[in-house]
């Protein structure tokens, strides 16, 4: 399934989550491996050197998202300064009117 405004697609289905129990805010493009990491902390009973493998892979896909968005941000955030830059003067946002006493 493809995820507007991400390079990332989804590979887990929204069956395959519901059945893994993934809570609704960890569904994202890297929710397919949240599921075999959960999987894992629940047959080695959550001992933190176990999953180490499953866990650095959710990790670095939840990095690379959040660094994409960032980037999207970025880039909205230039391209709304140069629309201000171009058309001249900012307009203020206390009236000149405003000041006079």
């Amino acid at each position: 399934m493809e995820v507007p405004g991400s390079s990332k697609k989804m590979i887990a289905t929204q069956e395959e989550m519901v059945e893994a129990r993934v809570p609704i805010p960890y569904r994202d493009q890297c929710a397919h491996l949240l599921i075999p990491l959960n999987k894992c902390r629940q047959t080695e009973f959550y001992l933190p050197w176990k999953c180490e493998n499953e866990r650095h892979s959710y990790e670095k896909c939840e990095y690379e998202l959040v660094m994409e968005r960032m980037l999207q941000m970025q880039k909205i955030r230039e391209e709304e300064t140069k629309l201000k830059t171009s058309k001249g003067a900012a307009i203020p946002l206390i009236p000149k009117t405003a000041n006079a006493s």
